[in-house]
């Protein structure tokens, strides 16, 4: 282990060497007669611990340390003071920025204490700097955007990708600026302010009408006592990735429903109208049977009617992954079919509708159906309600859609609430929807608002 470096100055040449003769063996000793011989040995060497006469022929131990706290910050300060003066002592805090003083003659082991623990206060300051100025490169460089800002959302400090991701030219501006949603602005800070921290928390912000997807993590920055100094922000823009995510999930969405339809039309077409010919071959056949043959006649009567049982479970599968009406009559006609097909004397389903004449587009229309197909289903299966509501109503370009039933409900949060939950998320993603969903004992509600192109011309 180094020896620490220790530069004493006194214009006493016996002080000098009783120093060096008291210390040469722990410590590495460095002697100045006068404050330029002093400055002379600093400017060679990287001293750690500085000690100095007060009274001195040219200057004083407080006027040196003075001079030299820009160019020699670092090392620590120590003043000998063979006289009672607190005026010394009070400029040495206040001007010198020293660290102790200490009434000559010195004590031996007094001052090798002090020595020790002044090079342990050098020791953490230089520790401190090491990780300020990797923690400002980091800063700097960080292709993320960071910021440091208060309790209002006010920014104090940010780096360079901060400054490029809000278009700003200094950080001079407030995040709550910038976020779209008062709601999501209140959100994070008192999040910050209960626990602390927030870890990727996604939102949305406008940057010259822009928007932006953003994912934000923060922690709170405190000092020695405990008290907030500011908080500490890392926002990553994730706008092109959400962007690929969206064509990837439409991609397989219109994949899935592409081949859907074609299920569905190979069914119909196909084994569809088989068994319908099968059906009637065998009505034909028991036609031309003798009048003594009944017991194959019935034998063929309970197959015809397996075989019509079969053909309408046929007819409903199809129906279930493709309704024509879907195709034919549009969104508000297939709801309507859709409800008073699951309605049973035990749940009754209701549409409330009001749907101007235009007409949505296609990909739209399969979305919104697909979604209420999908809580019906699941009110149906797992709610155990007696009463489901579907509201559609479109509003400024808006299609809201608002599904609710009077069944237990089911933890939203709950990551394996089921892949219903999941499947409806995925296709208002798909379209840049907002969904609100709650859940409780007293029934559960989707409140669903899509932005939409409303098609004026007839399909």
């Amino acid at each position: 282990m180094e020896k620490i470096k220790v530069l004493y100055i006194d214009d006493e040449k016996d002080n000098l060497l009783a120093f060096k003769s008291s210390f040469r063996r722990v410590y590495d000793v460095y002697l100045a007669e006068n404050a330029e011989e002093g400055i002379a040995i600093l400017k060679q060497q990287p001293i750690e611990i500085i000690i100095a006469d007060q009274r001195m022929p040219k200057t004083t131990g407080v006027a040196f340390f003075e001079s030299i706290l820009d160019i020699y910050p670092n090392p620590i300060r120590i003043l000998l003071t063979g006289y009672s003066d607190i005026n010394a002592v009070i400029d040495a805090i206040n001007k010198g920025k020293v660290y102790r003083y200490l009434s000559k003659p010195w004590n031996e082991q007094e001052l090798k204490l002090i020595i020790e623990n002044a090079y342990q206060l050098y020791y953490l300051k230089e520790e401190h700097a090491k990780i300020q100025t990797q923690y400002q490169k980091v800063f700097q460089e960080s292709s993320d955007a960071i910021l440091l800002f208060s309790s209002d959302g006010e920014v104090i400090n940010c780096n360079g990708a901060a400054l490029k991701l809000f278009e700003c030219i200094d950080f001079q501006f407030n995040l709550a600026d910038y976020i779209i949603n008062s709601a999501e602005t209140m959100f994070v800070l008192k999040t910050l302010d209960n626990t602390g921290f927030i870890n990727n928390y996604e939102l949305q912000l406008t940057i010259k009408n822009n928007r932006k997807s953003c994912l934000i993590s923060a922690n709170e920055i405190i000092d020695n006592y405990g008290n907030l100094v500011y908080y500490q922000a890392i926002i990553k823009d994730i706008t092109q990735k959400n962007k690929l995510n969206k064509i990837i999930l439409n991609t397989v969405i219109n994949t899935q429903e592409i081949e859907r339809a074609r299920i569905s039309r190979d069914l119909h077409d196909g084994i569809g109208q088989s068994l319908v010919g099968i059906k009637f071959q065998i009505e034909a056949l028991k036609n031309e049977m003798a009048d003594e043959q009944d017991e194959q006649k019935k034998d063929i009567k309970k197959i015809t009617g397996e075989l019509v049982t079969t053909i309408q479970q046929l007819r409903g599968i199809c129906y279930d992954i493709l309704p024509p009406v879907l195709s034919n009559f549009g969104l508000q006609k297939a709801v309507e079919n859709l409800c008073d097909n699951y309605s049973t004397p035990e749940t009754q389903i209701i549409l409330k509708s009001d749907f101007p004449s235009s007409q949505l587009h296609k990909k739209l229309e399969i979305t919104v159906y697909r979604i209420v197909q999908e809580f019906i289903n699941n009110s149906l299966k797992h709610a155990n309600c007696n009463f489901i509501e579907i509201e559609m109503k479109i509003i400024n370009d808006h299609l809201f859609l608002t599904l609710r039933d009077d069944g237990k409900g089911f933890d939203i949060d709950n990551t394996h609430s089921g892949l219903g939950l999941k499947n409806i998320i995925s296709r208002v993603d798909s379209f840049d929807g907002n969904a609100n969903f709650t859940s409780n004992i007293e029934g559960t509600v989707f409140k669903i608002d899509f932005p939409i192109l409303v098609k004026k011309n007839k399909r």
